[in-house]
């Protein structure tokens, strides 16, 4: 039996929280969703969780790039600075929708950036997206 797929999520947005939760249930996916409010928390969470030995791994990061504290683009630079994170996929979610910020983010090691759409449908078509690429 296969472990259940976890996804851990850095989001300040609290609407944003939940919509995404609506969007990856309204998806299937059967991922365990894991929020965090900024960048902070989940840095906080992790040095804690790279000390156990037995920690289960998460399946995916997915980081809001505008986040007070600690932003997307320093979770994602501590990530792939980590040799126990660094093969673990991360995507950006944001609502940026520049280009040089898809750009930098993908050059320090993201595997996918989406800006934050309109609708509540396109959000569902990115969490399937995002579920059938790194999630499986």
């Amino acid at each position: 039996m296969s472990k259940e797929k976890v996804i851990l999520i850095a989001e300040d947005d609290a609407d944003d929280r939940l919509l995404i939760r609506e969007a990856f249930a309204e998806s299937g996916s059967a991922a365990m969703l894991i929020f965090f409010e900024n960048g902070e928390e989940l840095l906080n969470y992790l040095k804690d969780f790279s000390k156990e030995e037995a920690a289960i791994l998460p399946d995916l990061f997915i980081l809001d790039l505008n986040m007070p504290k600690t932003n997307g683009t320093e979770v994602l630079s501590y990530l792939k600075a980590q040799n126990i994170f660094q093969d673990i996929p991360v995507i950006v979610l944001t609502t940026s929708k520049l280009k040089e910020d898809e750009e930098t983010a993908l050059s320090m090691g993201a595997a996918g950036f989406f800006s934050k759409p309109s609708s509540f449908t396109e959000l569902v078509e990115i969490t399937y997206s995002i579920s059938e690429q790194w999630v499986k």
